[in-house]
């Protein structure tokens, strides 16, 4: 099925700017998540936003986009792991391997001879014995909190799965060190030169070899633990810390605990999307705090003092006299704590009247004393 077009699936204009497609992007996957929602094609359509996202709201990928429409971000791996991808110094220069790919069935050795794994550049090439690192993938968890524990920060441990490096072979994926023998198609060098003639003269590509997949090497005997992968799948338990004030839709990440890499490569990090449970007397907005109470109409013709609710507690609000319906009262520093800064936000209360629907026959005599009076 063909690509739809990025902007259309954010739902915004191709004027629109990066504060308008981070909050459209947010609100769609909010919305489409699989969590939150069980329609057949949810799963598919967060997706789609995600790749959009991942695309409109970096400059370069938005630019060739623009241009060259959904061709023009090939090179850029679009959507490949999960929204969370981006330039970032030479960590995607991995990708224009990609494009050289494409156009001539290989990688690039160009940049003083150093191969570049068509998975992604990570810092180290092809090693010694032609092997190339694979940084893990990042892994993603929501992680729903009561609006107290949002308010005042607290302390959570997450159960999840991710892939760590086999205690057995070491991430090597063999069953003994001497199973691992030099590939005999390419002599361990984890790759195939070859000279091509183009258009623009002679192109030396280094495609990666099919026999040993670029690590430079073959295993007689694969690992009997992790079946030669050099990884195996953990369940783990995962501390973290809720600052106090967190608003809803926050992503907290955390490095080095999503998937362990290949050959050697770093771990993928953890992204934990924070979720707010509503409460039923509260409402937040921001670090202010709104609620709502009802006072007969005495009350507000008289004044009074009443207790209300508060997130810190139970407190007095003096109700002056001649109190109008919807009036709302300002609690300085009774709100949330500051998520960035210090001290609290304030508590908004507005004010309901409730009007007697059926008075009985002495209440009804007084009112119609006192609309007698007035």
């Amino acid at each position: 099925m063909a690509k739809r077009d990025y902007y259309e699936v954010l739902g915004v204009g191709k004027t629109a700017s990066k504060a308008e497609i981070k909050k459209k992007y947010r609100q769609l996957a909010k919305e489409y998540h699989p969590d939150r929602n069980s329609a057949s094609d949810a799963e598919e359509k967060f997706k789609e936003v995600k790749e959009a996202y991942e695309v409109l709201s970096d400059d370069q990928k938005r630019t060739a986009y623009d241009q060259y429409g959904h061709a023009g971000t090939q090179g850029f791996g679009a959507g490949g792991n999960g929204g969370f991808s981006g330039f970032s110094g030479f960590e995607d220069m991995g990708n224009l391997n990609e494009i050289f790919e494409q156009f001539f069935g290989g990688g690039f050795s160009g940049f003083g001879g150093r191969g570049f794994s068509s998975q992604g550049f990570s810092g180290q090439g092809f090693g010694s014995r032609g092997q190339t690192s694979i940084r893990g993938a990042d892994l993603e968890v929501t992680l729903r909190i009561s609006f107290n524990h949002a308010v005042f920060g607290t302390e959570k441990t997450i159960l999840y799965k991710r892939k760590v490096v086999c205690d057995k072979c070491k991430g090597k994926g063999a069953e003994k060190e001497s199973d691992i023998e030099t590939c005999p198609t390419c002599k361990g060098s984890g790759q195939i030169v070859r000279v091509q003639r183009t258009f623009i003269g002679n192109i030396q590509t280094a495609a990666r070899c099919p026999e040993c997949q670029g690590n430079g090497s073959i295993i007689k005997t694969k690992c009997s633990k992790c079946r030669g992968d050099g990884r195996i799948e953990k369940e783990e338990d995962f501390s973290l810390k809720i600052p106090p004030g967190i608003p809803d839709g926050v992503t907290l990440r955390f490095r080095d605990r999503g998937n362990a890499g290949q050959g050697g490569g770093n771990y993928g990090d953890l992204f934990v999307n924070i979720e707010v449970e509503q409460s039923d007397e509260f409402e937040r907005r921001g670090n202010d705090i709104y609620s709502e109470i009802t006072i007969n109409p005495a009350q507000a013709v008289l004044g009074d003092i009443i207790a209300i609710n508060t997130v810190h507690g139970e407190t007095k609000l003096k109700i002056k006299s001649g109190t109008q319906p919807n009036h709302i009262f300002r609690l300085s520093g009774k709100g949330g704590p500051r998520f960035r800064g210090k001290g609290n936000g304030d508590h908004y209360i507005k004010i309901n009247v409730e009007i007697p629907k059926k008075p009985g026959r002495k209440e009804r005599k007084i009112w119609e004393k006192l609309r007698d009076s007035l």
